[in-house]
C-alpha cells in the first residue's frame, strides 16, 4: 500500500494543496476558539514558528475527506501515517514560503484584500449567509483577512518566481512529436442502455428488443437506470470510457449500426446496449494542441523552480518534529524522494522538499 502511495505521490500532493485551499485559514480560527492548552502542542517548529498537533489533525481530517471511503478503508497505519506526514511537510512548506514572503517584504493592498474577500462572499446566497457562516464556524472577520493577506503574499512570491519562463517554440513540437498519443481523440459512440436488476427481466425485454419494438419506449417503461427517463440515451461516450464487461460487445458493433447487444452483466446489473453512431478517431493538430502543450510545459517549470525555492528555504531554516509523531512513525519513514542535507537546520526528521505548488485561493467552503 505505502508503495502505491508513493507512486502516485504528485498526485496526493496536488490533493494536499487543493486542501489548504480550504483549510489555509484552519488553525487561525480554531485556534481562537479552543483551550490554549489543548491547541499548543507541536507537531512541528518551523523558524521558532509553531504548527501544532491540533492543526495538523485538522488539516489531515481535511485531506483525507478528498479519498472515498473504499480507498480510506484499505489503508494501514503505515499508510495513515505516512499521508499525516505529507499534510505536515505541505504545511511545513506553506508557512516557510510565508517566512520568505515576509522576509522579501512583499506587501499586500487592502483593496487585493477586499477583492478576494468579495470573491469569497461571491460563494454564499447572501451576505447574511455569509456571515451567518463564519459566526456557526467561530471565525472573526479580521482573522478570514489575515489569512487571505498571508495566501496573496505567498502567491506574489510564487508568481514572482513563474516570469521568466519562456517554452520556445521547438520544445512545443518536440514535445507534440514524442507525445502524439496524448492528443488524439479516440472513437466515440453513441449508445442507447437499458439496466436491470434481473437476468430474467433483461431477457423478457430483450425478446422485445429482437421483435421490432421501440428500444427508446422499452427503456423509458422498464430500464431502472438514470437514462431510463431519456429513452435510454447515454450520449457519446470515449472507447477508452466503455465499460470494461461491455466494452468488446460495443465495439464489435461498429459496422451494425443500430444493432443491440447481447445482455451483459455489468456489476450487479443486467444491460443491453444499443449503437446508433460513431465518430471515428481523431488526431489534433500541432496547432489545435499547442496551447495545452503550453501550459504542460510551463507547469513542469513551475513545479521545478518551486521545489528549487522550498529547497533553498529549507536549507537555511531550522525544522524540529514532535518527538510523539516520531514514536508513531510520522517523519521516520524513507523520504519518497531524495531527503535534503541541512548544514544549519536542526531536523530530528529526514528532510522533504515536495514540489508542492501553491495556487491562489479562487474558491472557499462552501456554506
Amino acid at each position: 500500500m505505502l508503495r502505491g502511495l508513493r507512486k502516485n505521490l504528485d498526485i496526493i500532493i496536488i490533493i494536499i494543496v487543493v486542501a489548504f485551499v480550504f483549510t489555509i485559514f484552519y488553525g487561525t480560527f480554531t485556534r481562537r476558539s479552543q483551550n490554549p492548552s489543548q491547541s499548543a502542542a507541536a507537531a512541528a517548529t518551523v523558524n521558532n514558528t509553531v504548527i501544532t498537533i491540533y492543526d495538523l489533525e485538522n488539516q489531515f481530517r481535511n485531506f483525507i475527506s478528498q479519498f472515498d471511503n473504499k480507498y480510506l478503508n484499505e489503508l494501514d497505519e503505515k499508510g495513515i501515517n505516512y499521508l499525516k506526514r505529507l499534510t505536515l511537510e505541505s504545511m511545513i512548506n506553506n508557512e516557510l514560503l510565508y517566512q520568505e514572503a515576509k522576509s522579501r517584504k512583499i506587501k499586500v493592498s487592502n483593496n487585493e484584500i477586499n477583492n478576494r474577500l468579495n470573491e469569497i462572499k461571491a460563494n454564499f446566497p447572501s451576505d447574511r449567509e455569509f456571515q451567518n457562516y463564519l459566526q456557526y464556524q467561530g471565525i472573526r472577520i479580521n482573522d478570514l483577512k489575515e489569512s487571505i493577506k498571508r495566501d496573496l503574499m505567498i502567491t506574489s512570491l510564487t508568481n514572482s518566481l513563474y516570469e521568466t519562463i519562456v517554452i520556445p517554440p521547438e520544445d512545443i513540437n518536440n514535445y507534440y512529436e514524442e507525445n502524439k498519443s496524448l492528443f488524439s481523440i479516440p472513437i466515440q459512440y453513441h449508445l442507447y442502455q437499458m439496466t436491470f436488476a434481473s437476468q430474467e427481466e433483461a431477457e423478457k425485454i430483450y425478446k422485445r428488443v429482437n421483435l421490432g419494438e421501440d428500444f427508446s419506449n422499452l427503456a423509458k417503461s422498464f430500464s431502472t437506470d438514470n437514462y431510463a427517463q431519456n429513452g435510454g440515451d447515454t450520449g457519446w461516450i470515449s472507447e477508452n470510457a466503455l465499460p470494461k464487461e461491455s466494452k468488446d460487445f460495443i465495439i464489435e458493433l461498429k459496422d451494425k449500426l443500430g444493432s443491440v447487444t447481447p445482455i451483459i452483466k455489468v456489476g450487479n446489473n443486467y444491460q443491453i446496449f444499443k449503437l446508433v453512431e460513431i465518430k471515428p478517431a481523431e488526431e489534433k493538430t500541432l496547432e489545435e494542441s499547442q496551447e495545452e502543450i503550453k501550459e504542460i510545459l510551463e507547469n513542469e517549470q513551475k513545479r521545478v523552480k518551486l521545489e528549487h525555492l522550498i529547497a533553498e528555504i529549507r536549507n537555511k531554516s531550522k525544522i524540529e518534529y514532535s518527538e510523539n509523531l516520531l514514536a508513531l512513525g510520522i517523519g521516520s519513514e524513507p523520504s519518497p524522494t531524495e531527503p535534503l542535507e541541512s548544514e544549519n537546520s536542526a531536523v530530528t526528521s529526514p528532510n522533504l522538499s515536495e514540489p508542492t505548488e501553491m495556487p491562489e485561493i479562487t474558491s472557499t467552503p462552501n456554506p
